[in-house]
């Protein structure tokens, strides 16, 4: 599996590939491989692993997409910057888990800062390979060098079997999913309690709103200060504050009142 990073090491990391990419671009073998060729061989490389499991390829994304009903799921592969013609062709992994029940919903019950169209309103959760586990890591593959590329695809797809298969079976007992994945720090769980609300009903939001704060007790004070202040002056206009999106669930959903 890739190497994980703590966030102090990817930051150190990335501030040197930056200097080293920039060094680099003035000095580029002409004959080295390019990163988006080799990407791109590897991107698909790594979706024929994943065909029987019912994953389609699109150049365009790169990514994988599979339908199963009112669910689209999404691996999508993205290209770090600071690539550089024979030394780095790296690459970072999303997943993202939809539902068209789910847009409809939101058409009907929005949120303020909810976008207009119908991907955007179907997102439920997904985010960064290593944000799907409960202790979140940074997790990136580099193909740039040709004698360890094919380990590195096999390694991205069994990653991909080991990681985000798993989060995405989870959609196939919605109740199951909002339960495991309010417990995952680095998704956004607000979406997650719409989500309850779509496919369970109310209660089911408000139990899901109730767990999360009784096991965060700090977003549960500043959830408190929110809501009164939401109360008073109406709600966020603006997602970014955990507290402050909670907030507006209750008071735009209702999850207050009896």
């Amino acid at each position: 599996m890739a190497k994980a990073l703590t966030f102090p090491e990817l930051l150190m990391r990335t501030a040197r590939q930056k200097i080293d990419a920039a060094k680099a671009r003035n000095a580029t073998d002409g004959g080295a491989e390019k990163p988006k060729e080799v990407i791109l061989a590897a991107c698909k490389a790594i979706a024929d692993h994943l065909v029987e499991d019912g994953f389609a390829f699109r150049k365009s994304g790169p990514d994988l997409i599979r339908k199963a009903g009112d669910l689209t799921f999404r691996i999508h592969f993205q290209s770090d910057r600071n690539n550089v013609a024979g030394r780095r062709a790296a690459i970072w992994i999303h997943a993202v888990a939809s539902s068209d029940h789910l847009a409809e919903w939101r058409l009907a019950h929005p949120l303020p800062w909810n976008g207009a169209g119908k991907a955007s309103l179907g997102m439920i959760s997904g985010g960064q390979i290593g944000n799907l586990l409960h202790h979140p890591k940074w997790m990136e593959w580099d193909f740039a060098n040709p004698h360890k590329r094919q380990h590195r695809i096999n390694d991205a797809a069994a990653t991909i079997r080991a990681i985000i298969l798993p989060f995405f079976a989870l959609f196939d007992r919605p109740a199951l999913a909002v339960d495991t994945l309010l417990q995952r720090p680095a998704l956004r769980q607000t979406s997650i309690i719409e989500y309850a609300f779509a496919m369970l009903g109310r209660d089911a939001a408000m139990a899901a709103m109730h767990d999360y704060l009784a096991a965060n007790p700090v977003i549960q004070s500043r959830y408190k200060t929110a809501l009164a202040h939401a109360r008073s002056h109406g709600p966020a206009h603006h997602a970014g504050d955990m507290a402050q999106e909670l907030a507006a669930i209750t008071l735009l959903h209702r999850l207050d009142q009896p």
